[in-house]
């Protein structure tokens, strides 16, 4: 139904409205003249209109234009088509909107959309069709075929109170430009009756036998399939109008006729309408009916008369059925490529030959030709369009059938086959193949939601159109002129094995790739991408990247799992009222494909660690198109995006810095480069490594202070300690890549290695310089030949090494002359070379026996180890001036201050030292140096300062004088 409001050639036009109805013969051709009109000019209110209300009772739906300027916000409404029940539209246009109204409900709002809103009224209205241009036929497709009422057209604009008025039947407001109800129309082959106004609201019952006999589970079914309800009449009125459209059609013979729509399942003796709800009083019951109040929830018609009996509902009992229509419930015959969507509408309107048929809006009809055969009739050229044929004659032609073709439909040859469907399943739904209704989302989701178990099969979410290669990379959709940029995402799953000697990184990951292809399209796609799955057979037959890895090690990947998605990202194509699968479609860009590969495997990775351990390495994983020019599909870097969650503090490495890169290069192919930074973790290294390299080097440097007479010692932990470190080198080179530069940790080894040599190659050069003691008194002025002996040789190394051990010339702490504490180098207190006045440094043997510095028996007079006179001037034991070499009073070597080393029994052996053999005591160098005329007698003792065997310990130190 089309509304025109038309300025151009004065002729406003409404397909819809009237007082009375237009009832045309359903089994007639249609004909283009068939409209009814009024000349606008015998109206005397206006001449023209700025502010109008047009309001129409009609069974359709309407669009409207304002001066031929469509009004787009009625466009965007749902307003079905319902067969058979009244609908009330009014249009208002007042000030600068215009809203609609169906049924008094304000349903759209907005500003008028034209720039003229003179209206002139000095044309022909016309109701029923239309003229497309001035003086053009009527068009017999756009015929209005139903009924209209009510037809009113105001000069101002309606209130919503009065349209809601008008709606309900409440009031019959009527119009001061024009009335249906009063004014006198041309009638154009239209018929006409009146009726109240109430019957407008009122809804009418209508029930269609279908005398196949069901139990009474098949039998609601069976009702919900053509859009109906199991029927149970009113009263008794309407129950005996069924009994006799029963027996006029001669059908559902027996005792037991028809199944009745009521059951007091709910509440035992109180008998309640299936459709409604309504209980029901008095019901005509048969005699001795209600039988049985407990198990009997079920009624049904018996006999002639049209009584009812109470009957259990699960049981065998067959009986026909009565279906009552659902408002606003249509059949669909789907498949034969109509050009608009009430060409496909049936219903069930009446009977042939003893059984319903399904009539058309547009005067197509499927009626049954035979026992076993249905037929697809065209009313309009009266002719055969397609014929079914059936196992059973109990069965209808409903859901999805195979046809033959008795003429060309959607381009498809006579005597061919095609598959048509009928069923009243609605955009959103699926239907089975036996006509069953479910919801989309149910439509292969591994369950079984039809009852023929029909929504599992044919599950391909793909529908690839002919012609389609799959070697050929789809476009841009955004640049036809850009190669195509998929989109990728590298996801690191796991470091496994990260092998500093290999040069190789053992990873796990996914690649996942996204694209458009805009030459396929999908069907039925769900918002959970893992819905959407394509299967092998469908991954082998688009087009899909294959990737290579170049830096891949050994050549060996392993793809442990692949996947390949769709993706929803738009809405779905406009619903195609033609097509029998009744699937949802997506068009290319609507979708994505994204392709899941799950990759294990080593990768080469050049490490750089002459700064091991504190080194920083960069790796990666380089991808490349296979076999694709960078000219059809090449790796962006905007659209490249590297993902890790995982915990980023590996065993060795901290692994941060994740890229991608699109490396340039001169290849044919596309190259990305993910790669990440490895920052290796040294604290153990260095406790592991450092640290016992530090501890060895300090057990070799401190053998430079045993005693030269331990040369055994000395040797054996130098070289030990040098085997341990060389040994410790090895494992740890082995740990890390060959390399041809020498790295930090080499150096620091190799340090390490030399000073040890070099320690143990002084310990031998010690062993080979003559051992010796001497001691000499003699003047100042007069020096000992300076000889280089091994005590030297080894205080001279330690100083190199160290030479924070170096006394300062603060020997002495005050004018006493006692040497301090920093006169020794070691616990071992031997005097450093300050302590000593002459150049040779050399201490005197006949104070000390041993590095003890103990002194002897010598330097006392008696076997009271009391000092003699010559060492002293009085009891207080103050030195005399004896004891020193010249007026300054310095101390010779002989002289010690005894406070710091007491005197011990000449018969003793000092037990810091082993004792030695007297006999094979060398001196070599004797002198006595008088300082004066006076006589002196000097003490002697003698000391050995090479290792010999022990001797008796009860020898004593030759006396010299």
């Amino acid at each position: 139904c089309k509304c025109l409001l038309s300025a151009r050639d004065n002729k406003p036009k409404f397909a819809a409205a009237q007082r009375k109805k237009t009832k045309p013969d359903i089994w007639s051709p249609p004909r283009d003249d068939v409209y009814l009109r009024f000349n606008m000019t015998q109206q005397k209110v206006a001449t023209s209109l700025t502010n109008l209300t047009v309001c129409s009772r009609v069974d359709g739906v309407h669009f409207i234009r304002y001066n031929n300027i469509p009004q787009t916000i009625i466009e965007t409404l749902e307003l079905p088509t319902v067969l058979r029940q009244w609908r009330c539209y009014c249009h208002v246009f007042s000030g600068d909107t215009y809203t609609v109204y169906v049924d008094g409900v304000a349903l759209a709002s907005s500003p008028i959309q034209v720039d003229d809103r003179v209206l002139p009224l000095n044309g022909t209205f016309v109701v029923g069709q239309e003229q497309d241009s001035l003086s053009m036929k009527m068009n017999r497709q756009q015929i209005l075929k139903g009924y209209v009422t009510q037809i009113n057209m105001w000069n101002y604009g309606l209130s919503s109170h009065e349209i809601a008025a008008v709606a309900n039947c409440f009031r019959n407001i009527i119009g001061n430009i024009f009335s249906a109800d009063l004014n006198e129309v041309e009638l154009i082959n239209v018929e006409e009756e009146k009726r109240s106004l109430k019957s407008f609201c009122f809804k009418e019952e209508k029930f269609i036998i279908f005398p196949e006999k069901r139990i009474f589970v098949e039998s609601t079914k069976f009702c919900r399939r053509v859009g109906s309800q199991l029927y149970a009449p009113l009263n008794r009125e309407m129950n005996t109008q069924l009994n006799a459209t029963m027996v006029k059609l001669d059908i559902c013979g027996g005792a037991m006729n028809m199944w009745i729509g009521v059951t007091d399942e709910e509440e035992e003796g109180t008998w309640r309408r299936i459709t409604d709800g309504k209980v029901l009083e008095n019901i005509p019951f048969a005699g001795g009916q209600p039988d049985n109040t407990r198990a009997e929830n079920c009624m049904m018609m018996v006999g002639d008369e049209g009584s009812w009996a109470d009957f259990k509902c699960y049981e065998k009992n067959e009986a026909c059925v009565s279906c009552e229509e659902r408002p606003g419930t249509t059949l669909y015959l789907r498949g034969t490529c109509q050009d608009m969507r009430t060409s496909t509408m049936f219903e069930n309107l009446g009977y042939y030959s003893q059984k319903p048929y399904f009539h058309g809006f547009h005067g197509y009809m499927i009626r049954k030709y035979d026992s076993k055969k249905w037929i697809l009739h065209n009313t309009e050229t009266n002719s055969t369009l397609a014929y079914l044929s059936l196992a059973s004659s109990d069965q209808y032609p409903l859901g999805r059938q195979r046809w033959s073709l008795a003429a060309p439909i959607c381009h498809q040859p006579e005597g061919s086959e095609r598959d048509l469907s009928l069923s009243i399943c609605e955009a959103g739904q699926y239907m089975c193949d036996d006509g069953q209704c479910i919801d989309l989302a149910a439509r292969c989701d591994a369950k079984d939601d039809c009852d023929d178990e029909t929504d599992e099969d044919n599950c391909s979410i793909l529908q690839i159109p002919a012609g389609y290669r799959s070697f050929k990379p789809p476009k841009n959709i955004a640049n036809a002129s850009q190669p195509l940029q998929p989109h990728i995402i590298f996801k690191f799953l796991r470091f496994l094995n990260i092998a500093d000697v290999q040069q190789a990184i053992h990873l796990e990951f996914i690649v996942t790739m996204s694209w458009m292809d805009s030459r396929l399209k999908y069907r039925n796609l769900r918002s959970i991408i893992h819905a959407n799955k394509l299967s092998s057979e469908e991954k082998g037959s688009i087009w899909r990247p294959e990737l290579e890895f170049p830096n891949v090690k050994d050549g060996q990947l392993n793809l442990l799992k692949e996947n390949v998605f769709v993706q929803k990202v738009d809405d779905s194509l406009p619903v195609d009222f033609n097509v029998v699968n009744m699937d949802k479609m997506y068009g290319g860009s609507a979708a994505l494909i994204i392709q899941h590969q799950h990759y294990s495997g080593s990768f080469v990775c050049t490490f750089d660690v002459f700064y091991y351990p504190f080194d920083v390495q960069r790796c990666g994983v380089m991808v490349q198109l296979s076999s694709l020019s960078k000219e059809l599909v090449a790796f962006t870097k905007s659209r490249a995006k590297v993902e890790y969650d995982q915990d980023k503090n590996l065993p060795t490495y901290i692994i941060s810095d994740f890229y991608a890169h699109h490396k340039t290069n001169t290849n044919r192919e596309s190259l990305l480069e993910v790669g990440y930074t490895l920052t290796r973790r040294y604290t153990l290294i260095v406790l592991s490594v450092f640290m016992p390299s530090t501890m060895l080097l300090t057990i070799g440097y401190s053998t430079l202070y045993v005693k030269v007479q331990l040369l055994q010692v000395r040797l054996v932990v130098s070289l030990t300690t040098l085997l341990v470190l060389y040994t410790f080198f090895n494992q740890t080179s082995s740990s890390l890549p060959q390399t041809a530069y020498v790295k930090m940790i080499d150096v620091w080894f190799f340090s390490c290695t030399i000073l040890l040599f070099v320690i143990i190659i002084v310990h031998v050069f010690v062993e080979c310089l003559e051992s010796e003691a001497m001691i000499r008194v003699g003047p100042k002025f007069s020096p000992l030949p300076s000889r280089l002996t091994p005590d030297r040789l080894l205080r001279l190394f330690r100083l190199v090494l160290d030479s924070s051990h170096t006394p300062s010339s603060a020997c002495y702490q005050d004018p006493s002359h006692t040497p301090s504490s920093g006169c020794y180098q070691n616990p071992s207190h031997t005097p450093s070379i300050g302590c000593y006045q002459d150049p040779s440094h050399t201490p005197s043997i006949g104070c000390y026996q041993d590095s003890s510095h103990t002194p002897s028996s010598a330097c006392y007079q008696d076997p009271s180890h009391t000092p003699s006179s010559g060492c002293y001037q009085d009891p207080s034991r103050t030195p005399s001036s004896e004891c020193y070499q010249d007026p300054s009073h310095t101390p010779s070597s002989g002289c010690r201050t005894p406070a710091r080393h007491l005197p011990v029994n000449s018969t003793r052996t000092p037990a810091a030292h082993p004792p030695v053999d007297a006999t094979r005591t060398s001196v070599k160098h004797l002198q006595r140096m008088l300082p004066g005329p006076q006589p002196h007698t000097l003490q002697w003792m003698l000391q050995d300062l090479s290792p010999h065997p022990p001797v008796n310990a009860t020898r004593t130190p030759h006396t010299l004088h």
